[in-house]
Parts: structure tokens; sequence; C-alpha cells
């Protein structure tokens, strides 16, 4: 991830045999963490277009059927047994060890059958000696039923007892709560957990600036809880949704200091830079000051722009003047109107879905859920992955995992894959793999705090493809914690491939990438960006290095929440040599393709239904850097675009035979007036898409891009138009009613495969 500028700005289906398939899942409206708990997507009252319909049903999971293994693992083992299905070891590490002493030489496999049932690890650590062989892969395979790999531990609920049996606890509550918190000890049997175990908080949020401050701020992140498999907030004001900062005192010394984008001179060996000071209305003020430990409430929010969350525990508080100090300051200054909230504030426990933990004397503090008795109380423990290292030719097929303040899994090597499998509960990335050929296929991700899945392979100088797939899988209620940069599928490197995956609920992106020739196709993706506006569904940007990257037949629908206008497919800050085709969106808040500024966009045979603000914008922000000492002078001379593009081989013989625009192009500022001059938006293609728009209009393209690019042989049509065009609009069937009345205006358009987008059977 990376920061930029505002721009001004378990479950498989059958195919049916049916007309069209879009794409539709019910707007899920799920209790989530922080900022975004209780928000859902919703349309604007002004957008007439329906949200497209799948026809297609989901097919459900089928129970894991017995195998035939060559170890064989049961809770009901013991690691001296043999190993065999009659006398099965215990633990996945007795199995691991059982897999490096075999000789796998003639063998077409060997598998581990992990028989039904709960495991509990820290971290299972994987070397060379874990590997298997191209001919021989070793595969770690639930047998049977359900396998849990749980990386902490689950409460019992007779543990627990009343508040009232904790008067320094009950004392702090408010009457309304004290009948409804209960309390565990967490130092006592049979839990005997520590300090070390649950952890500190530490400093959350993909921009805070804990780094640049003398102590212990940032590290692992605390243990979380979890009801029924529900993230549970720590206590907050507000229980959900956000304040909003009043009076800014003082702009503290942050890296951007004042409205012009610019960097504070100095900031890099800046130490304990002055924070913000923020005064409070006289309600908020009573509120704050009857926190009887205001040392270790914390604040998290939006403090400048929408796609820059950070927290900061508080550092003074003046009743008399309402005057609040956050203990760091925001990292790109502050604002009247920044939504923010307050946590780990014992008084606050207050709702349903929230806790605390009083982490000195280790007192788990929980408002009792409906059905208590019953209720599933989880409690993250290990600080690592559950399945880490470096290691090849190895498959994890139906397990799974939960209960780690990090990632899930984390691991460097070739040919690995993990399919089927279940990641929740986690703190960090459900999956990380770096390395070539392998793959992330059928799973299920949710709750994670972090984003879902990382894929990292390929060459950059020789341009040879990592060939690595995140494919099928269902990815939603993701980026929980942190809430801004983490999306459901990261792809770095050259060469690999995000298909067919669905995606849904998030505070910010679905899919980003770095690098060179990925593809991204055949998405279905909703209801993300939910609290953001500057963002894209699909989002890259700042390089005119990435070249040949495709974004095709993906479908993007209902973006956003009430407040938030957030954009569907999102090429920032001069992105450069994408093609994007192909791709259906509709009911997008803003600009449905939001194109910032760069050249060599191909971007045609897209179908944008009812787009909030305009359905195109492409503007000229990297030729205004560059000559006209505009905003974005990242590209201006000496600017980090120019540096990123020296360092790559964009000169060189491989590089310029793949993308041969690199060819004619020219770092020459006397040749600005050409295209040839690289920060023009200069030889791309907008030309041959369908639009349906309440203005009946592409949108707003700006001069430059008019000059130097090919824009032009769009269908555009009023809104009112829809019903003579698609089979059923109203009903959300976007399917042609008949695709040669298209052909009369754009005669080359092709046919969306609107029966490919979205999950398939694996």
């Amino acid at each position: 991830m990376h920061s930029r500028q505002n721009g001004q700005t378990r479950t498989m289906r059958p195919a049916l045999k049916t007309l069209m398939i879009v794409l539709a899942v019910s707007v899920i409206a799920v209790a989530a963490f922080f900022g975004y708990r209780g928000v859902r997507s919703q349309r604007y009252k002004d957008f007439q277009a329906s949200n497209p319909v799948l026809h297609n049903a989901v097919q459900k999971a089928q129970a894991n059927e017995m195998i035939n293994g060559d170890i064989y693992v049961s809770t009901t083992g013991d690691d001296t047994n043999a190993g065999t299905k009659d006398a099965p070891l215990r633990t996945l590490e007795a199995a691991m060890q059982t897999v490096r002493g075999l000789d796998k030489t003639g063998r077409n496999g060997v598998t581990v059958c992990i028989g039904p049932g709960e495991y509990r690890v820290t971290s299972l650590q994987f070397d060379a000696e874990d590997s298997g062989t191209s001919d021989c892969p070793v595969t770690y395979r639930a047998d049977g039923g359900e396998v849990v790999l749980h990386a902490g531990v689950t409460l019992r609920a007779e543990d627990f007892r009343s508040a009232q049996a904790y008067p320094a606890i009950a004392d702090r509550l408010t009457a309304g709560a004290r009948e409804h918190v209960v309390v565990l000890d967490l130092t006592q049997e049979p839990y005997g957990l520590t300090q070390a175990d649950w952890g500190q908080i530490y400093a959350l949020g993909s921009y805070h600036t804990a780094n640049k401050y003398d102590g212990e701020w940032t590290g692992p992140l605390y243990c979380e809880l979890f009801i029924n498999d529900e993230r549970q907030s720590l206590a907050r004001y507000p229980d959900s949704g956000f304040l909003q900062t009043e009076e800014v005192v003082r702009t503290g010394q942050g890296k951007e200091y004042d409205d012009s984008h610019k960097t504070r001179e100095g900031w890099d060996e800046l130490r304990n830079p002055e924070p913000d000071v923020y005064r409070v209305n006289e309600a908020l003020a009573e509120r704050i000051a009857s926190w009887k430990d205001l040392q270790n409430v914390w604040m998290f929010g939006f403090w400048k722009y929408d796609w820059a969350d950070a927290s900061s525990p508080i550092l003074s508080f003046d009743r008399t003047t309402r005057e609040l100090t956050p203990r760091f300051v925001s990292l790109f200054g502050t604002k009247t109107e920044a939504p923010y909230y307050f946590f780990n504030v014992l008084e606050e426990l207050t709702a349903e879905g929230e806790w605390y933990l009083d982490r000195e004397n280790g007192l788990l503090c929980m408002w009792k859920p409906e059905n208590f008795d019953t209720a599933v109380i989880d409690l993250s423990l290990s600080q690592t992955p559950v399945l880490s290292g470096e290691v090849s030719h190895v498959v994890f097929d139906g397990i799974t995992i939960q209960g780690t303040r990090s990632d899930a899994i984390v691991l460097s090597g070739d040919s690995i894959t993990v399919r089927n499998c279940l990641v929740k509960n986690v703190a960090g990335n459900a999956v990380c793999l770096t390395g070539n050929n392998n793959s992330v296929l059928n799973n299920e991700i949710t709750h994670t705090g972090k984003g879902g899945i990382v894929l990292t392979g390929g060459d950059t100088n020789t341009l040879q493809s990592g060939n690595c797939v995140a494919e099928n899988n269902l990815i939603h209620d993701w980026s929980e914690i942190y809430q801004t940069y983490q999306p459901a599928v990261t792809l770095n490197g050259v060469g690999n491939i995000c298909a067919h995956n669905e995606m849904f609920h998030s505070p910010h992106e679905a899919i980003t990438y770095t690098g060179n020739n990925h593809v991204i196709e055949y998405n279905l993706i909703h209801d993300v960006c939910l609290l953001s506006d500057d963002a894209g569904a699909i989002y890259a940007g700042r390089s005119w290095v990435w070249y040949g990257n495709v974004i095709r037949y993906n479908c993007i629908y209902a973006l956003g929440s009430e407040g938030h206008w957030p954009n569907g497919i999102y090429m920032d800050d001069a992105l450069s040599g994408q093609e994007i085709t192909g791709n259906i969106l509709i009911n997008i808040p803003r600009f449905a393709l939001h194109l910032g500024g760069g050249r060599d966009l191909n971007v045609t045979n897209n179908v944008i239904i009812n787009a909030g603000d305009r359905a195109v914008s492409y503007d000229e922000r990297a030729r205004d850097g560059a000559l006209r000492d505009g905003w974005f002078d990242h590209a201006a001379k000496g600017g980090d675009m120019w540096t990123a593009l020296y360092a790559s081989p964009w000169q060189s013989p491989i590089w310029q035979t793949a993308f041969p625009a690199y060819k004619s192009m020219t770092d020459d500022f006397s040749e600005a007036d050409t295209a040839a001059f690289i920060p023009n938006p200069a030889d791309s293609t907008l030309c041959d898409n369908v639009i349906f728009d309440r203005r009946a209009s592409i949108g707003v393209v700006e001069k430059a891009v008019k000059d130097f690019s090919t824009v032009g042989g769009n269908a555009i049509y009023p809104l009112s138009r829809m019903d003579s065009f698609f089979t059923d609009a109203a009903k959300g069937d976007y399917s042609f009613r008949d695709l040669e009345k298209i052909r009369k205006k754009i005669p080359q358009f092709r046919e969306i495969p609107l029966d490919k987008i979205g999950r398939t059977v694996s």
C-alpha cells in the first residue's frame, strides 16, 4: 500500500443454463468492527437503476468425503502412534515430522488426512524439509468433517461471573450496564493467561504516526473477542458511527503542513512532533471528564482524508478549556468535521457487541450476548501466523484457520495451494503467498482485521510471469480493524491472476495491484468502499511503470454508503498502460471509471449504468503537475514518478518489446506539447463504451486528453432508454435484448460474458 494525494477530488455452485448471469447477492448487513459497524450499503435516493440479479444459485459445500491417506491425524490420536488410520497421530507437528522422514522418490504424492475436530496451535513453521516435489506434492487435507486450526482459546460461559462480583469494575459501569456485563478472570484456571498472552494496545490504522514518537507504541494487535464468529468492539463512544471534530485549536507538526499537499521540511528526521489540539463541545467534555482512566483511552478516525485511518491514545484533556490533545499528530493535518470515535473506555461498555479488558488484572468484561449459555466465545492469542515459513509443492485443503493476532497464512515458495479452506477471525490478512505458481482457490475468507489474499510472484526485469492465481474465493467482511488499503485481493509482481471471486462488505477497496501483466477478470464486487469517497472498488495508482495489466469482465455495483461517494474502477495518479474492457458498472456513486491523468489507457467495451456523478472522469493531473505547478507535484521534474520510472527497466529491450509505447516516449520537457511527453494523458483510447446516464453524458474529459488521445464512438443514452435495450432492467437483468441495436452505433461491440462473472463450479 502506498500513500496518495487527494485528486479532488464454504460454497460452490453448479452453472445453470439460463439466459444471463450477472450477479446478485443480497446486501448483507452484518455488525462489524469499529467505525463502519452498522453501516450498510444503499443507493442514493435519486438512483433509478436496479442492482443486477444473479440467476444461478450457489451450490452449498459438500461434507468432506473420506479419502485414502498416507498419514493420519486425529483429536483422539497419540503422537507415539504410527500415524496410520487405525493408529493416528495427535498433532500436526507430529505429522509434519513424519512427512520429513519419508522418501518421496517414486511417489506421486503424500497425503496427510486430518480427522474432524479442533486442533489448538500457536504456529506451524514449515521449511524446505516439509516440501514436496513437482511429482510428489504434500497435501494436508481435512478428512470426513470440519478441521479447525485454532490459534486462540474458547471461553466457557460458565466461567463468567456477574460484574457485581468485581466492585472495581461495576463502579465504573453505568447503572443500566451492570446487570448486562459479565466478567472472566483470564489469569485463573483453566486459562492461566498472562499479560504476554493478551497483549497491550498499539497504534492502529494504515496512516498512524506512532513510529515518530519515543516509547513502545507499535506492535502486534491485542487479543480480540469473537462471539459466534462476530468480532466484538472494544468498548467505545459512540457505540456506532462517528463523532466529528469541531474546532481545531492547533494543527500539529504533521507531514503535510497545509492544504497544498506539500511535505514538511525535515519531516523524515523529526522526532516527537507536536500533536494537534481540538476543542470539544460541553456535553462531550462532561462525558470525557467522567472517564476514570484517560491514560488508556484511544481515539480512531479519519483525521484529514477518508482514505487515511489512524489512531492515537489521549495525551491530555483540559476540562476547563475543553481542549483534547491526542498523543500522536495526524499525518496529513487536521480539519473540522473529521469522523472519529473513542475506544477502550470501560465506562462506555453499554451495548451488546462490546467488551473491555482490564489489562493489569486480566479481567475480561463483556456485554452478555443473547443465548449466552450456548454462545461460542473465542479469544485470539497467537502473535504469529498459523501456517508460515518457506516451503514448496504443498497443498492445504478444506481446513478452517482462526484465532491469530497476526496473518493466518504466510508462506514463501513455489507451487503452494490453499483450497477449500475457511479463514476467519484473524487480525491480519488471510493468505499471503510469495513465489511462483501459487494458488488460492475456492476458499471463504471473512472477518479479517486487514485484507484477504496477497499474491506476490514473477520477475520484474525479465517480465517472467509468476502465474499465481486467486480464483473462485468468497471474501466478505474484511478490513474490520485497519480500514483503508486492505483489499480482498492484492497482486504484486508480474503476471498473476485474480478471477471469478466474489467480494463484498468492506470500508475500502476490493482489489489492488502493483507490477505488470496481471489479469483481473470475472469478479463480482459490491458493497465495498463503505467509508470512502476518494477510493475505488478496483484501485491502483501512481506509476508510469506498471504497464500491461488487464481489468476485464468484472461486475461492480452498489458501492459506498450514505454520505460516501466512491468510484468503480480507479486508475489513480497517472497510472498508465492499463486495459479496461468488458466491465459492467451499475449504481456507482461517483465516477464509474476514474482515470487520473495517465497515458496509454485502453478503455473500451464497458457498460456503465447510472453513475451517481459522472460515467467517466479523465483528467490531466500529471501534465498539470509537471508544467503548471499543479497539486500533483509527483510528476514535476525530480518528482517521485520520475524517480520510479528511471529506476525501472523501461528502456531495456525486454520492456520495450513487451510495451512498445515506451519506444516513443520522451522525458524532454521541451517536447511537452507532444503526445510523446510522458506526463501527458496521451495515446489512450476511450471508445466503444455503452453508457446510460441521467445527463446522457460521458462525463468530464479534460482538454489534454482530447488533444493527445482518442475519445469517441461511445454509445450514450439517457436512463429512460434502458428498457429498450436490456431484457429486464427493472428486475436487474442487464443482458442486451438486441445486441445489433448497440452495434448500429458501435459495430465492433462485443457482448459481455455475463454468464461467466462471479464464482464458478470447481
